[in-house]
């Protein structure tokens, strides 16, 4: 039997509701868009991967602010 993927308004409602676990696949989904933006502001990838991990944070403890009326990526993007 194949579990269907979740949407990502419903990750994102599990997440708020308190499952952290749900916010794995939106990171998997969008961290090399966040990688390729983090490479514009910085070169060593120490600093890159610190960038993202910031950006990951951001977006975990805003999420509540999330209003859905532009998609998450485009959300995630200004954070970024």
């Amino acid at each position: 039997m194949r579990v269907m993927e979740r949407t990502e308004a419903e990750l994102i409602a599990a997440v708020l509701r308190g499952d952290a676990a749900s916010f794995e696949p939106l990171v998997r989904k969008y961290s090399p868009r966040v990688f390729a933006t983090a490479r514009r502001y910085a070169r060593r990838e120490n600093e890159v991967q610190d960038i993202a991990q910031e950006v990951w944070l951001k977006a975990f403890q805003k999420l509540g602010s999330f209003r859905g009326e532009a998609p998450f990526e485009h959300w995630l993007m200004r954070l970024t």
